[in-house]
């Protein structure tokens, strides 16, 4: 089971909120990435995150937030991110290991995007069933 992705992802089971997925499984986009990267941030802030496969509270250590970290852009190229998308990924990566934040703005291609607003379209609220 996902971490962070999906409505089955163990952040839609307890805490109610995940990254959606906008074409389809993995990350491919932009958008997605950064979702991923600002609950991985969240995570290092307050110590803990959840194991994957069971959900189980863990410890948050430095070397697990790098591996996470590290993971975005080899599941964006694994996932089929375009080629601008990928560097952007990467270079969103490695401001993130070095400051332990999200940068206000990112260059792709020829353009700036906003990569906070992004992260925030990227998380999504699980919505409950009515009775």
């Amino acid at each position: 089971m996902p971490v962070y992705m999906g409505r089955d992802s163990c952040y839609a089971r307890r805490e109610g909120v995940y990254v959606r997925r906008l074409r389809r499984p993995g990350i491919d986009t932009l958008r997605e990435a950064a979702g991923v990267l600002r609950l991985i941030l969240r995570d290092l802030r307050r110590g803990w995150t959840y194991e994957q496969g069971t959900c189980r509270k863990i410890r948050m250590t430095q070397e697990l937030f790098v591996q996470r970290v590290d993971f975005v852009p080899f599941l964006a190229k694994r996932h089929g991110a375009s080629g601008a998308v990928l560097d952007a990924i990467v270079r969103l990566v490695a401001y993130v290991k070095a400051r332990k934040k999200l940068p206000q703005r990112l260059k792709v291609g020829s353009r700036y995007v906003d990569v906070k607003r992004l992260a925030e379209e990227a998380i999504a609220k699980v919505e409950s069933a009515r009775r």
